[in-house]
């Protein structure tokens, strides 16, 4: 088989490796994401950003495999997803209350707030822009039957990590 890496690339990365660059991946489209806000005028972004992040949460649905409405199925894909999105070795927690509810925790800053942190962005923004950003996670939830919401994030400058609770509706 042709060896079709180019130059500087390797045929085999290690999970250190592949997590770095999907880091650096998930930082870019933070500053997307801030770009558009430093540019667009507040109220616009507010709404177009959360329909748009919502949208996209409503198609997650659909590729969701497992039960619709079960706490354990969403908490699972949570940390699948975001335990690459967090730029430090995955030691994220899940803790199933019962079967209504959990508590999971991302233990590590995120790549977005990383992201949105290395522009200079205040606190402030910073927080805001996160809580636009999970509009995608409270849609996705919201069609399989459930609710979240983050008790705290590492964008509250408070926070090294992160806290979401899933709850039944």
């Amino acid at each position: 088989m042709e060896n079709n890496t180019g130059p500087g690339k390797k045929e085999t990365y290690t999970y250190e490796e592949v997590r770095s660059m999907i880091a650096s991946a998930i930082m870019d489209r933070a500053k997307y994401l801030a770009a558009f806000y430093k540019v667009m005028p507040r109220d616009e972004f507010d709404k177009w950003a959360k329909k748009a992040l919502w949208g996209y949460g409503e198609r997650k649905v659909a590729r969701t495999k497992g039960e619709h409405g079960k706490v354990k199925t969403f908490s699972d894909i949570m940390l699948a997803i975001n335990g690459v999105n967090n730029t430090c070795a995955g030691t994220n927690t899940v803790e199933l209350i019962n079967e209504e509810k959990a508590v999971i925790h991302f233990n590590h800053k995120c790549a977005m707030v990383q992201g949105w942190e290395d522009m200079g962005l205040a606190k402030d923004e910073v927080k805001y822009l996160c809580d636009i950003a999970c509009y995608g996670d409270y849609a996705h939830a919201d069609g399989l039957g459930l609710k979240c919401s983050f008790s705290y994030t590492s964008a509250d400058g408070a926070h090294e990590l992160c806290e979401l609770v899933v709850e039944k509706k």
